[in-house]
């Protein structure tokens, strides 16, 4: 039986016949019979810190990030959507606190109620 340790994960596997994959792979090394596995050797990769997948941290002072911080103020600063019985004008007043851009502002006045519910509506 032959046995490989993966020096990166601490893995040990056992094949019957040598494995050239794993005799090629640099992290893969070959135990002797009566070798005993040491310790783990982290690689640069395994050993940083994890987020979600598709997501990056964020520094705090990228203009990126004061920009979101800014946009979640203005948010809280809306306050709570009016009444659903509220008339246009109250949630169009709303909608412009809440909008995010200019393009969106433009937009806001030819909402109709109903799509103006629908989009600001719901709380933040």
């Amino acid at each position: 039986m032959i046995r490989y340790r993966n020096e990166n994960t601490g893995d040990v596997v056992e094949r019957d016949a040598e494995d050239a994959r794993l005799e090629a792979l640099p992290n893969w090394t070959r135990l002797r019979d009566d070798e005993t596995p040491g310790p783990v050797r982290p690689d640069g990769v395994l050993s940083r810190p994890q987020a979600s997948p598709g997501t990056a941290p964020t520094d705090p002072d990228s203009p990126r990030a004061r920009e979101q911080a800014e946009a979640e103020e203005q948010q809280e600063d809306a306050g709570d959507p009016p009444a659903k019985n509220a008339n246009k004008d109250v949630w169009i007043d709303y909608a412009l606190k809440r909008a995010v851009s200019d393009e969106e502002r433009e937009e806001i006045p030819q909402l109709t109620k109903e799509l103006l519910i629908a989009k600001y509506g719901e709380e933040a």
